[in-house]
């Protein structure tokens, strides 16, 4: 049998034209900032993910806004897909916006000069950032990222 697709919610919480993003230390992506989340758990809402995940690793308080949308990525390693996440996206408003777990590396992000820290941004991330939550221009996309030793290729977001 297939392995299924992993569901994770992806967090999108802008305060004052600033977004939190985190630094990956571990599976996939490390050294890279990119948005929070986590796994959806059995019997839990991807609403209810969002604001969990969020809490665990920031300790902010937010509430659920909206669902802005999926993606769907495949990571690609030596030309098998290694990685298969549904990506929900979700809108929080926060409530505190004080860091207070300090076992993560978080940081807030100015909106408008985030293409001068590109590199250092996992690269779908970032276009889930430009596109989604600063545009609105879908709900959906395809995405495929290749990884070649440390470093990600954005082959596909469409």
């Amino acid at each position: 049998m297939a392995e299924l697709p992993l569901g994770v919610a992806i967090i999108s919480l802008i305060d004052k034209n600033k977004i939190l993003l985190i630094k990956r230390t571990k599976g996939d992506y490390v050294g890279l900032w990119g948005l929070l989340g986590g796994k959806i758990e059995k019997g839990e809402h991807i609403s209810d993910t969002a604001v969990r995940e969020l809490l665990e690793e920031s300790g902010i308080n937010a509430k659920f806004v909206s669902y802005l949308g999926c993606i769907s990525e495949h990571l690609v390693e030596n030309d098998n897909v290694t990685n298969h996440f549904m990506l929900h996206l979700c809108g929080l408003k926060p409530i505190t916006t004080q860091i207070k777990n300090q076992e993560n590396d978080l940081a807030w992000f100015d909106l408008d000069k985030l293409k001068s820290v590109k590199e250092k941004i996992i690269p779908s991330d970032l276009l889930i950032i430009e596109k989604m939550i600063k545009n609105r221009d879908s709900s959906y996309y395809n995405c495929i990222l290749e990884k070649k030793e440390d470093s990600y290729t954005l082959k596909k977001f469409e």
